[in-house]
């Protein structure tokens, strides 16, 4: 029988049954309009200021170099509080941000300094060392400083509430505490958690999939399109009827060629398929009998997170199967107790042998053998290292990276996979850790470290682990697989990683709903959208099993079309596109969307997508049919959001296909003219991005061009400069 969960409800101050219900705010909080006619004096606070009779932290000892996140201890998170407090206190853009609510320089020197002793005596719970290991495991630095910020407003609220005016009010709209309440379809049944936890290749996620077959209805919730695609395909071609949804494409299982009758029809007489294979963020809220949550660690990523909290907690399936790695039991139990489900865990263990190899490659790309994955992490580095390989060793290369089309991996990963295509090495950046069967050999880092948008840090545990565990494939024909590195100074590190258990996680990402925003935006009206997404980061209330995703994206979209008068909730509709804002073609053509939106006009295809019309033969040319893929790919997703507006969608399907093959004769044509004067030794890490689809601007190529018998020692001086 039912049991809908009460726990968490009980345990809540008397509160409204829903904090929408009854009547909003009257009064308006802050015009923003008044603010800015009254320029801020943005001075950093004064230390002989009666208002701030606390110190600042005790001496903060310099910044030790970012550690893997298997070394990340108190001792690491003390200093790094200690120096970011130091920040907080001094940084003339945290005034501002506090300004924003109305916080007077008085009032935040005072405050401030409260708030900044507390924390460093450990006296606010969530700022204490052990509590932020997760955290800069997961973000680093780059969200810790927000962090501080969210955890002043809330110090505020506990000790001070009339600093904020109505600090009560403004928390209660942005409670986002019990998400579990949120999903109240799945509340009314009792669903069986089934969790399958293991390495690569230990055929998990093919056991929950067997389930999914079984199933007279279903859903498959993938990390990528290329998985989704995948499992589609799988279903379809084992005679299953299976529908595919991601966000820009979406088919139908053909009944009459399967010879299958549908499960039913819709009013419209559209067939209805029981079982459906689509990206997480896709999920629908249908019943079914069986649901596939692939990669469940992946809860606790600062930007997606939140897709995979969405899915756990809300999809309305009687079992649930949750395939990904060990370190997500704990939180998974955490959270599905607050919804009185119990969670059954079956444990796995690799299927083939895999090892770290004790030689390096020495430095030398000659060293590179076939059936070798070389992995970099910049687009660029990626292709310089290629056309070193084919120079050394006369194998040709295959590539793989985030920025090429789902299509487009498919096909390199086929030439690779077979031993009669004549391309015989796979280089390849993170992108190549799921989503696609590989048969490999040994896998080889360039490097342990990525620029990850502000320091360059070491990979993560679970990614460095997963990536490498992409050797030795079972059932591939390869007895077992090597891991192993370029230089030999990283063999001790890899060996460490390879043989660390990821940290259990901590907290599962959120996205806040539509409707909070709307709310939250009639307190600060004539607001920038930007600004006041952050403004809510700020602020908001967040459980401790929980966290906010990281809103870069989402806030630089808002302020590329913050100047077109579009409604809160059209707006938010824009902020989750797939758009990558530093992508300045991707960036103009959603900008031309977003006017076509503001302005109710249809907007054609042809109108924001312009292919160039020659093939690319380098790589240059390349890159910009990569951009322009993007560009129909976000075309398509607005189709299904603003299906008035973007009505070309079977047009926008051609024009992508078409743009899908110039990119593959482009990389069977690639220019390599070059390739004689170039030479590589170790991947500048600073060259490498965030998102493996953005390319950084490297010196490596012209500093570093040189015979390969120099290799070896430029490859030294590359990383006594770099402080590798």
């Amino acid at each position: 029988s039912s049991k809908p969960a009460q726990k968490s409800k009980a345990k809540r101050d008397a509160a409204p049954a829903s904090r929408f219900e009854g009547h909003y705010f009257e009064e308006e909080l802050f015009d923003q309009t008044k603010l800015a006619t009254q320029p801020l004096t943005l001075n950093k606070p004064k230390q002989n200021s009666k208002s701030a009779t606390a110190t600042p932290p005790a001496h903060a000892p310099a910044l030790p170099e970012v550690p893997l996140d298997s070394d990340i201890d108190e001792k690491y998170a003390r200093t790094v509080r200690a120096k970011r407090l130091e920040w907080f206190l001094t940084d003339e853009g945290v005034f501002h941000r506090c300004a924003c609510f109305g916080i007077s320089r008085q009032e935040f020197e005072t405050w401030s300094a409260k708030f900044a002793n507390a924390a460093s005596h450990n006296k606010i719970k969530r700022l204490e060392p052990a509590n932020l290991i997760p955290l800069l495991a997961r973000d680093g630095m780059d969200e810790f400083d927000n962090f501080i910020v969210n955890q002043f407003f809330a110090y505020l609220a506990a000790e001070a509430p009339g600093v904020v005016k109505n600090t009560k009010f403004l928390r209660e709209i942005t409670d986002l505490r019990y998400p579990n309440e949120w999903g109240s379809g799945a509340r009314t049944m009792q669903r069986r958690i089934i969790m399958h936890v293991g390495p690569t290749n230990s055929g998990k996620t093919h056991s929950a999939l067997q389930r999914l077959q079984s199933a007279k209805s279903g859903i498959y919730c993938s990390p990528l399109r290329l998985l989704a695609y995948e499992v589609y395909n799988r279903l379809t071609t084992a005679g299953i009827p299976c529908a595919l949804i991601t966000g820009e494409d979406r088919r139908l299982p053909d009944f009459e060629k399967i010879g299958i009758e549908p499960t039913g029809y819709l009013i419209t007489g559209q067939a209805v398929s029981g079982i459906m294979s689509c990206t997480v963020e896709m999920a629908s809220n249908n019943p079914y009998h069986v649901a596939v949550i692939d990669e469940i660690q992946m809860i606790a990523d600062r930007s997606r997170g939140w897709a995979w909290t969405n899915a756990l907690l809300s999809l309305r399936a009687n079992e649930i199967h949750l395939c990904g790695e060990p370190s997500a039991v704990p939180l998974v139990k955490r959270l599905c107790a607050s919804l009185d489900e119990e969670v059954e865990v079956h444990e796995y263990s690799r299927l083939g042998k895999l090892e770290v190899s004790p030689d390096s490659l020495e430095g030398k790309w000659s060293n590179v053998q076939k059936g070798d994955c070389v992995v970099a992490f910049s687009r660029k580095d990626i292709f310089i290292i290629k056309d070193t390989i084919e120079e050394a060793t006369g194998l040709r290369c295959a590539v793989i990276y985030g920025g090429l089309p789902p299509e487009a991996r498919v096909e390199q990963a086929r030439l690779f996979n077979d031993p009669d295509s004549g391309y015989d090495v796979l280089v390849a950046s993170d992108a190549v850790g799921m989503g696609i069967n590989l048969t490999i050999n040994r896998v080889v880092f360039t490097t342990l470290s990525k620029w990850d948008g502000s320091v360059v840090r070491p990979i993560s545990v679970s990614q460095t682990r997963q990536i490498g565990g992409r050797a030795g494939r079972y059932n591939s024909g390869v007895d077992g697989g090597k891991v192993t590195t370029l230089v030999a100074s990283d063999i001790k590190n890899l060996d460490k990683v390879m043989g660390f258990q990821p940290h259990s996680l901590r907290a599962a990402g959120l996205k806040p709903p539509a409707e909070t925003i709307e709310v939250f935006s009639r307190q600060f009206p004539n607001t920038p959208f930007s600004q006041l997404w952050s403004m809510f980061r700020d602020i908001a209330n967040v459980g401790d099993d929980y966290f906010l995703c990281n809103f870069r994206d989402q806030e630089a979209i808002a302020e590329a079309i913050g100047h077109l008068r579009l409604s809160v909730k059209d707006m938010y509709q824009f902020i989750y596109a797939p758009v990558n804002c530093r992508d300045e073609i991707v960036k103009q053509c959603l900008v031309e969307c977003a006017t076509a939106v503001a302005r109710n006009m249809e907007c054609r295809v042809t109108k924001v997508i312009r292919l160039p019309l020659n093939t690319p033969v380098t790589r240059r040319q390349l890159m910009t049919f990569e951009h322009w893929h993007r560009a129909i790919t976000m075309y398509l997703w607005l189709t299904f959001h603003f299906p008035e507006t973007f009505t070309q969608y079977e047009e926008a399907l051609m024009l992508k296909s078409q743009c899908e093959e110039i990119i593959k004769t482009g990389l069977s044509a690639y220019n390599s003219k070059e390739r004689a004067s170039r030479s590589l030794g170790l991947p500048d890490a600073k060259s490498s991005s965030d998102s493996e689809s953005a390319e950084v601007d490297s010196t490596l190529e012209n500093k570093y061009a040189m015979g390969l018998e120099h290799k070896a020692r430029a490859l030294e001086k590359l990383r006594k400069s770099a402080g590798i």
